[in-house]
């Protein structure tokens, strides 16, 4: 039976945004967010520094440096199901692995592992797969889509409970079963391209084969009516010849640091401030929920007004966010944080990606992401590790916080020298002012 016939009344590209959410809520809030209440229990049974600690945040950002464009290169070529499934599994082996180890040297390589298993099974797949599925409503679906990770941090006081009760090491090994048990049968669902399926993006009927014939030339050409002359998509070669590229490049580093910090060491800087192990626990939660709004809210602005003046609002939101984070005194501060932070945080996550769509079209799009990535590599390796030195050296993140706040406000003056092809009103229903 055919996906069509199976999901009959609504367009599948939503199924695999559901599937996706899922699947991100439960893998994303156990390996990025909720990691982080492992870091104290192992610290205290491997005896090791944060610095030490702290530096398998920089290996995993090493390996996505590395790996990722190699990922999105796999993912354009064999499709995203069968790299999500491929990630799910090394993810599994990465948990047992690490349940068992011995030393802070057999934790950098399961962590390594993990890294691995997680660039493939979330993330650059789902946004890919959403981005073929979407044309009109690209920046709404990305946002939607990353809402996954939003709620995700509510797997971080359930974590928090488990390690309690049962200890790390078994909450690892569960956790590893159970991504198995949860991730395979959500990855089966989604899909690389309507096209392939008989079907165009957004849920479009073709009225005969040379209009979807037609449709599979816009995926796969350099140029389109939908999105200025970029939608079929430029090759990556060409990419790297525009300024777009590296200025998005240098953005998603400058916004990158400051939050791969965050990510490692939000309850060890709040516990240090003298907030109770829970309330860090809730903190983080609040941190991934409060970035719905951004997620959410600023992606479904992106379709219909500027997304470059977007971002810039967000990220001023970020920066004053990740100031207040590194002021921390007492768990009132921890309002105005996610009230800051939270929306900063979530709103360039969708913005980004349909920009990237924009400027260079879809055909080539996990590989161009991928290789975007590496910034991300270079922000991302620096930043925890120079707030574990602080710590160690001084006794407080503070000040690393408070430098990480500036990079993020750099951000600003370079996403302004980014131009954006400006879509065809009336192929955006705009032309009579409809909102959706």
């Amino acid at each position: 039976m055919s996906i069509t016939k199976r999901f009959r009344g609504i367009f599948y590209g939503w199924w695999i945004i559901i599937a996706s959410i899922l699947l991100n809520m439960t893998i994303g809030g156990v390996t990025v967010y909720g990691f982080t209440a492992f870091y104290n229990p192992m610290l205290l049974e491997l005896d090791c520094s944060q610095t030490e600690m702290a530096f398998a945040s920089s290996l995993r950002s090493i390996e996505g440096g590395v790996v990722m464009p190699l990922v999105g290169l796999f993912i354009d070529r064999i499709g995203v199901r069968k790299c999500i499934l491929i990630g799910i599994v090394v993810l599994s082996v990465s948990f047992i692995f690490m349940s068992r180890l011995d030393s802070i040297y057999t934790f950098y390589v399961s962590f390594l592992i993990m890294a691995l298993g997680n660039t493939m099974a979330t993330g650059i797949a789902q946004y890919t797969a959403v981005a073929n599925w979407f044309r009109r409503r690209r920046s709404m679906a990305l946002g939607i889509l990353s809402a996954g990770f939003g709620l995700s941090g509510i797997m971080t006081p359930l974590i928090v409970y488990l390690i309690d009760n049962y200890g790390w090491r078994n909450t690892l090994s569960g956790l590893g079963l159970s991504f198995i048990v949860i991730g395979v049968p959500l990855a089966l669902i989604i899909r690389h391209r309507p096209e392939q399926y008989g079907m165009l993006p957004d849920g479009d009927k073709p009225k005969n084969q040379a209009e979807l014939e037609a449709s599979k030339k816009i995926s796969g050409s350099r140029f389109s009516r939908y999105a200025g002359s970029t939608e079929g998509g430029l090759t990556l070669k060409e990419c790297l010849k525009t300024r777009n590229f590296w200025m998005l490049f240098l953005f998603n580093g400058f916004t990158s640091g400051a939050q791969a910090a965050i990510n490692v060491l939000a309850m060890p800087n709040l516990l240090d401030a003298g907030i109770t192990e829970s309330l860090a626990a809730l903190t983080v939660t609040g941190i991934t929920l409060s970035s719905l709004t951004g997620r959410l809210g600023f992606s479904a602005l992106g379709d219909t007004h500027d997304k470059k003046k977007l971002l810039m609002i967000a990220v001023a939101l970020k920066a004053v966010g990740v100031f207040i984070f590194a002021n921390i005194r007492a768990p009132w501060m921890i309002i105005p944080f996610l009230a800051f932070y939270g929306p900063g945080f979530g709103g360039p996550i969708p913005l980004l990606f349909a920009i990237q769509a924009d400027c260079f079209g879809i055909k080539n799009f996990a590989s161009i992401r991928g290789v975007m990535a590496i910034s991300s590599m270079a922000f991302g390796i620096g930043a925890p590790l120079l707030a574990g030195w602080f710590h160690d050296t001084q006794g407080s993140f503070t000040v690393a916080f408070i430098a990480f706040s500036f990079m993020v406000s750099l951000a600003i003056p370079v996403i302004m020298m980014v131009k954006v092809p400006v879509r065809e009103r009336a192929e955006m229903g705009l032309a009579t002012g409809a909102t959706r």
